[in-house]
């Protein structure tokens, strides 16, 4: 399908009320159960553009007999995606189920009160489409919002401050407009192939019939003390208010592993969704309950605001490297900054170094950190401030940003600024018919709130702003934060090879740069490329995972770089796809609890 024509029928389908192809959740479930099928069962065929098809058969045709991959976090979240492949669902069908499904099993990473970047490539037309729903301040904020609470610069992302009692990061002051039901909406507007209740369907059921909670999660729901980068602890956050409290301490404590965690609050929302599709978010009963709640708590966000809300869709940032083509997000999203660091890397021969040796580990490091240096002197969002793109994205630049690599050298503003924690939650996804999707999407590192009988907390997005008003990263109505969020898509020849996003601040940027780099310069699979050492200079020091930190810090320190040990540099998935014969192949990060699966 044209991408005129997409536009088109997501226009139509506002029309008919955004119903699920003409049938509501209810009605689905209803169908299937008389029919005896289960609920991945019922929908129209995956279709394609007669022309694109016959174009495109011989190379699909070589591909292995599978419908596609998905490739995320949490092996349950997983098989809401591939239940949507094999009911003849594509790659954006699996990626809204799965993301959905991730609502349910990450509740303080990613759900309906959180924002996003999708970067989607559609084979039909052989174009990239950006799907951009990042939260912005309500039009209760103002750019002194916390100025007289302000008590000075802690480590963070880009801008991170200290507030007193918190408020940017805790609480009702602290979270901005949702944006990622829009965003899956969407998406399913103009690519879906499934009925939208059936995708939302699997999290429904996760969320009624609960799930056994993993280890790594509940060791993040444990923590009690505040990070060194200045993040409340998630047991603090959770007291918030009480709604928060009952869901995820049980009586009282901290869930454990093995323990069940039903969220039927949570569920009943959803069933609104999949019954009103974003609508009933941002403008019917869902809106109506945040926006009395808001009022009700001293919120920035208003029912005006919601309304109001639409995610941006259109073009991707465009850049190439080494002959290859590359589709991300744009500012204020990170897509640029990954852009800029490997336009430094081209001027290089990487493949001549061995790879995660000391040289070749100073070069990538002082190219991350010369981007770091424009990040802080450029980045904002750019309906609110000249957009420094063309200049952060320009080969030129990258020439002039090499001379100080040659010389060992740094300009003058390094600043003490270490990443943020992981609490974002990415996936990729690819299909038979050569789709794909990279979807990042997250809470910040969560507010805590939760509205009373809604079931899901909400972002904290007015952490990550400049409460000194006046810097491109400062407070606005409507504006939207930075974000190290930067989902990829990478093409050799016109056809997508790589799909990839990832989790951990500021770290997401290194690790999609360390993957595409790792994949063209070194030739590496999906899986070792996402497997391989990573490491991220951003401040004064360069933090490197355990392997190469012992490895290399003598030699290191020896040539005046200070370094840090880091247990591990961001949470990658990817989807690798074999230029030649269509193969998918999955690339789970080991760091994490990185899982895939095919349908």
């Amino acid at each position: 399908m044209a991408r005129n024509d997409r536009t088109a029928e997501r226009g139509a389908r506002r029309e008919e009320g955004r119903k699920t192809d003409g049938i509501s959740r209810r009605a689905f479930v209803s169908r299937a159960a008389a029919l005896g099928l289960g609920a991945a069962a019922l929908g129209p065929a995956l279709g394609g553009a007669a022309a694109a098809e016959a174009d495109a058969q011989e190379w699909r045709g070589k591909a292995e007999d599978t419908r596609g991959i998905v490739v995320a976090r949490g092996p349950i979240a997983n098989e809401a995606g591939v239940g949507a492949l094999r009911a003849g669902g594509n790659a954006v069908d699996a990626a809204i189920a799965t993301a959905f499904a991730q609502f349910i099993t990450t509740p303080f990473s990613a759900g309906v009160g959180g924002f996003g970047n999708m970067v989607v490539w559609s084979a039909d037309d052989g174009g990239a489409t950006l799907i951009d729903f990042h939260a912005r301040a309500g039009s209760k904020a103002t750019p002194d919002l916390y100025l007289d609470a302000l008590e000075g610069r802690i480590y963070g992302h880009a801008d991170r401050w200290k507030v007193r009692g918190d408020v940017n990061q805790v609480g009702y002051k602290a979270i901005s407009v949702p944006g990622t039901v829009a965003g899956l909406h969407a998406a399913w507007e103009l690519f879906g192939s499934r009925p939208w209740a059936e995708l939302v369907e699997p999290a429904i059921r996760l969320a009624w019939d609960g799930f056994v909670i993993p280890e790594e999660l509940a060791d993040g729901w444990t923590t009690n003390t505040e990070s060194r980068r200045g993040v409340v602890p998630f047991f603090t956050k959770v007291q918030t208010t009480e709604a928060s409290a009952r869901i995820f301490l049980n009586d009282g404590r901290p869930w454990r592993p093995s323990e069940r965690l039903v969220q039927r609050d949570y569920a009943r929302t959803l069933e609104l969704i999949a019954d009103g599709g974003a609508d009933v978010v941002y403008r019917g009963e869902i809106a109506d309950r945040i926006a009395a709640d808001f009022e009700e708590h001293g919120g920035l966000i208003t029912r005006e605001d919601l309304e109001r809300y639409e995610p941006d869709v259109g073009e991707p940032l465009h850049g190439t490297y080494r002959g290859h083509e590359i589709h991300t997000n744009p500012l204020p999203g990170s897509g640029a900054q990954v852009l800029e660091i490997l336009n430094i890397l081209e001027g290089y021969d990487l493949a001549s170094r061995e790879h995660g040796e000391a040289d070749h580990v100073e070069l990538v490091a002082r190219a991350q950190i010369l981007s770091f240096i424009d990040r802080r002197r450029y980045h904002g969002d750019p309906e609110f401030i000249e957009d420094p793109t063309h200049i952060l994205v320009s080969k030129d630049r990258a020439a002039e940003l090499r001379r100080y690599i040659d010389r060992r050298e740094l300009p003058p503003d390094v600043v003490e600024e270490p990443p943020e924690p992981m609490h974002t939650t990415s996936l990729a996804t690819a299909d038979a018919m050569g789709n794909c999707v990279a979807l990042t999407h997250t809470l910040g590192s969560a507010s805590g709130t939760v509205t009373e009988g809604l079931g899901f907390t909400y972002n904290n997005c007015m952490f990550q702003f400049n409460p000194v008003p006046g810097r491109p990263n400062s407070i606005a109505p409507g504006k939207a934060r930075l974000t190290g969020i930067s989902p990829s898509i990478v093409l050799r020849g016109g056809r997508p090879i790589l799909v990839t996003g990832a989790a951990g601040g500021t770290r997401i940027l290194g690790a999609v740069q360390h993957t595409i780099s790792n994949t063209v310069d070194f030739e590496m699979s999906v899986l070792e490329a996402v497997s391989a050492p990573r490491w991220h200079w951003e401040d004064e020091v360069l933090e490197l995972e355990p392997n190469r930190y012992f490895h290399l810090k003598d030699e290191l320190e020896a040539r005046g770089i200070e370094v840090q040990n880091n247990a591990h540099v961001a949470a990658l998935h990817a989807v690798g796809i074999d230029e030649g014969t269509g193969r998918l192949s999955g690339g789970p990060d080991p760091r994490s609890s990185g899982a895939w699966a095919k349908a």
